[in-house]
Order: structure tokens, then sequence, then C-alpha cells
């Protein structure tokens, strides 16, 4: 994404820092490292089509992390000051162009360890009710796919905790090959 001048950056950006208890302790700067026992915040969202296929997208090659991948959550991380639903939100606007987002849902909550360091990730779902606008240079590709065949599709890697979402929502998901 190009991001225009006076917006925050990575190395700009700030964000919350919460305790094991998810309650915001402290800020820090997004691209720095969080202090021992504080952890980050991360919201993603799970989009699916009227058909019940998944939103599935592939991470540019030059991504910080997980580059080439696949994967199914769209989000990032929680700015300072900001909810996880809104954070949903802003992310679904900047990443796929989606302005608004009725139904948007939270589903549940988890710890995770990321390349970016370790926190919680509200996991969001959302009923598309139109077609994205992929920003490019967050997306390379992206369409809806069935979610019980998309490991059998070749469309390996997967970033991770989209594996750990897709096995959680859609039940009966086969093992990778």
């Amino acid at each position: 994404m190009t991001v225009p001048t006076g917006l925050p950056t990575a190395d700009t950006e700030r964000i919350d820092l919460v305790g094991p208890d998810d309650r915001v302790v402290a800020q820090a700067d997004r691209a720095g490292t969080a202090p021992s026992g504080l952890l980050r915040r991360y919201a993603a969202t799970v989009c699916t089509d009227p058909s019940g296929r998944v939103l599935l997208y592939r991470r540019p090659a030059t991504a910080r992390a997980y580059p080439g991948h696949y994967d199914i959550l769209v989000g990032g991380a929680v700015r300072a000051g900001e909810t996880y639903r809104d954070a949903a939100l802003r992310e679904l606007r900047e990443e796929l162009g989606y302005d608004t987002a009725p139904a948007l849902t939270e589903v549940y909550r988890v710890r995770v360890e990321d390349p970016h360091g370790a926190g919680f990730l509200a996991v969001h779902a959302w009923p598309a009710d139109r077609p994205p606008r992929p920003d490019r240079d967050e997306i390379t590709w992206c369409g809806f796919v069935d979610p019980h065949t998309l490991l059998a599709d070749d469309r390996t890697p997967l970033v991770p905790t989209g594996e750990q979402a897709l096995r959680r929502l859609f039940p009966g998901t086969p093992p990778l090959p």
C-alpha cells in the first residue's frame, strides 16, 4: 500500500501493549520490540461470500512477514486507542477497499506467537456483500474459494494463523497433503 505523506507507517505507528489479561498498560512504536511480559494486539477478518466460500489472498513476495504465503485472515496491528473491531474495519478498508462491513462479528480471540511479537488476535467474520478492491501493494491475488478444498488446491504455503482459523471456523477441513 502506498502511504500518503503524514499517515502513520510501521516505523511511526503507535500501538497499545497489553498484559496477560488483555488490558492496555503501555504504548509503543509498532516497529519496536515489546518489553518482556507485554503483548501486542492484532485484529483480522475472515470474509465469506453468499455461497459460503472464503476469501483467500496471496501476500506479496516483499511482505515483511510470510512473503508469498496465502492467507484467509485480512488484518494487522491494532493501533493505540483502537478497539479490535475498529482495527478490523480499518484493515478491511485499507487492504480490500470495503468502506463498511455490516454484520462484522468477533468470533474468537486467541493468544498468538507472531513474527512481529506475541499478542492477542481477535478474529472476526464478515459475510462480504460485494467484490473486494484489493490494494495491490498488500495483496497480489485474491478470490473466493471453497474452504474445504482450499488446502488440496496447491495454494500453499498458508500463513499458520490463517490455517488455524480455517480449521476452527470450517470444521472438516482436510489436513495438509
